[in-house]
């Protein structure tokens, strides 16, 4: 029986004689080795139905007299499992998943090979934990060499932040929270009266366009022309029968004073909504006090079954122990800040919704995020209305949040969190759900908000000679870093001497002093770009885009030819990953092979639903149309 010898990088030090080489992170791996990155790609379907299966059977399995999830509820109707980091599932919130991908892969590689053992260099103490365990369940010998330091490099206080036990932890974020946010945002007792039946949304908040604001008019980013269509149904000159509930999200636009500022100039005019709230106002005394005891009872609980709930940390059919890999994730989630913030947020959806009343619809930018749960469960518990999730940008395979299991849409334990009904914004969406279970009669179709600029415009005719070079960064730091590293070699290297080079950063993460710094402050030649994406793309450049950000789909429905940034040490969150011929980057010669073969790609004709009289959503919300 062979012999697996994994390693970072390129290193083959230890490789005895008969093993075969496997490589935790790299792509392009030697004849004959084993590269984990593709194993995991190739196989993630499969590991994600397991993934969904596990968070669904660990909630649902047996604890004393109830399940695991109910002994989380700490006096609530909605678990504070389904509410978690471990059952989220989000990518970059828990990084920890991409160790967990990938040597999930590995032991299934080592199953079909019949590998007799493993050998492991520079891999973390809690990778070599998961995998000794797992050696040692199924027989196999298992030894490792030059452990790596279980964490990147980290400033003084974020490691003695880390090693605080998580209640001291929650304690003081909670403290924070006090003085920061709450004191901020003041407090409501009651919502102004309309004399229309309303309807909720509920949305990030800021991402809206400040010059409006300005003169008291909301304009969300996620919802853009629905804004229009809720206008239309109220009638010109009156205020539209809409509810708005802000989840607050930090933002560059302004402070959180600023924000409340803008508020309080929306509340005012009334010309966009009947009321305006962050979800925190509705947190009364005796409401923050109740979420204390609740996050109290939770983390008691939590200690009381870790043991037994350590025992199921691992896929129905793998040995591989999760638990060193997502114990902090376990002990955030029902010790830490993630749990007492989450009671928090849960009260002040439980208030509002009590407030409301019945609305005529509630909706919110479906990401399966744990306060999205918390509404749709507290607006069935109180039979306020029908809930729909709508989808308000792209779905990547590799976003675990959007596949739960199947059965949590017809168990009465979890159903009463899933929306009535799952709102894709086109046939990308809408397939990927129901391959993935989601049962037919809740998927819907309507319009794409965010990509309706993109309607009706032909692209400019490509030349196969484009002179123009869009480089689109990212919103995640790490994926924008090695972006920006790649684009100064390939300056350097003189690959974009015939391009005039655009750089434009996500709005909330700049990098003009980053590349300046890479580029030893030669950025002469570079155009720096805030403008909208639509006016960069209208040129028909050709766009090199950073791995997770949806301006690639947004160009590949356009026109332009695309070219996007390859995942380093991360999962692939590439909009675009299913096309084949979409070229990818990761070195120079990859640019060299992108920049030559740079072409426009071919997408169904209903990736994107892009009706701008917005049919599909005025009929779901029961909205007026235009005329009528």
């Amino acid at each position: 029986m062979s012999e697996i010898f994994l390693h970072r990088g390129a290193g083959t030090a230890y490789l005895r004689p008969g093993a075969t080489e496997a490589s935790l992170d790299a792509w392009n791996v030697p004849a004959g080795a084993i590269s984990l990155p593709r194993e995991m790609t190739d196989r993630l379907i499969a590991i994600r139905s397991e993934h969904a299966t596990w968070a669904y059977e660990t909630g649902r399995a047996g604890a004393g007299r109830g399940t695991f999830a109910d002994a989380l509820r700490g006096g609530s109707s909605l678990s504070m499992w389904w509410c978690s980091l471990l059952y989220e599932r989000h990518p970059k919130v828990t990084p920890e998943l991409y160790d967990v991908y990938r040597l999930r892969a590995l032991e299934m590689v080592m199953e079909e090979r019949g590998a007799g053992g493993l050998v492991t260099d520079g891999l973390t103490p809690a990778c070599n934990a998961a995998l000794e365990a797992m050696c040692k369940a199924r027989g196999w010998s298992f030894a490792k060499n030059n452990e790596a330091a279980p964490e990147k490099a980290q400033s003084r206080l974020r490691r003695v932040y880390n090693r605080t036990p998580a209640p001291l932890r929650a304690i003081a974020r909670f403290a924070w929270w006090l003085w920061s946010v709450r004191r901020v945002v003041g407090s409501c007792r009651s919502l102004p009266p309309s004399p229309a039946p309303t309807g909720t949304i509920t949305t990030y908040f800021p991402n809206i366009d400040v010059r409006k604001a300005e003169e008291g008019v909301f304009r969300s980013r996620y919802w853009e022309s629905l804004h229009d269509a809720l206008q239309d149904d109220a009638g010109a000159g009156n205020t539209p029968a809409v509810r708005w509930l802000f989840v607050l999200f930090p933002s560059p636009q302004g402070s959180l004073a600023k924000c409340c500022g803008f508020r309080d100039n929306f509340r005012k005019t009334r010309k966009s909504g009947v009321s305006f709230n962050y979800l925190e106002e509705f947190l009364t005394p005796g409401s923050i006090l109740k979420s204390l005891v609740r996050y109290t009872r939770i983390a008691i609980m939590s200690a009381v079954f870790g043991k037994k709930i350590r025992s199921s940390f691992h896929f129905a059919d793998s040995t591989l122990d999760l638990w060193p890999l997502l114990s902090g994730e376990y002990a955030e989630s029902f010790r830490g800040w993630r749990c007492l913030e989450r009671c928090l947020q849960q009260k002040g959806i439980e208030n509002y919704v009590a407030l409301s009343g019945r609305q005529r619809y509630w909706t919110f930018p479906l990401e399966n995020c744990p306060w999205e749960r918390m509404l749709t469960h507290a607006v069935h518990e109180a039979g306020a209305g029908t809930v729909y999730g709508a989808q308000h940008s792209t779905i990547r395979p590799t976003d675990f949040r959007y596949f739960d299991d199947p059965r949590t849409f017809s168990d009465p334990g979890t159903s009463t969190f899933q929306p009535d009904y799952v709102v894709g914004n086109g046939s990308a969406a809408v397939n990927q759900w129901a391959d993935a279970g989601v049962p037919e009669a809740r998927l819907r179709k309507a319009e794409a908000l965010r990509y309706l600029y993109l309607a009706g415009s032909e692209p400019a005719p490509f030349t196969g000679t484009p002179g123009d070079l869009l480089v689109v960064t990212s919103f995640f730091r790490d994926e924008t870093e090695a972006h920006l590293k790649l684009l100064a070699e390939a300056l350097q290297a003189g690959l974009l001497g015939n391009f005039r080079v655009t750089v434009k950063p996500h709005p909330y993460l700049p990098v003009q002093e980053r590349l300046s710094g890479l580029l030893h402050g030669r950025t002469e030649g570079l155009r720096f770009s805030t403008a909208p994406i639509a006016d960069e793309l209208a040129c028909n450049p050709l766009v090199w885009a950073s791995n997770s950000t949806t301006v690639a789909l947004e160009a590949a429905i356009k026109g332009p030819p695309v070219m996007v940034m390859q995942p380093s040490g991360d999962f692939d969150l590439c909009p675009l990953q299913n096309i084949k011929e979409l070229p990818r980057t990761s070195n120079l010669d990859d640019v060299r092979a992108a920049l030559s073969s740079a072409a426009p790609l071919s997408l169904a004709p209903d990736y994107l639903l892009l009706d701008t009289s917005l049919t599909a959503w005025r009929n779901m919300l029961g909205l007026r149309h235009m005329g009528s």
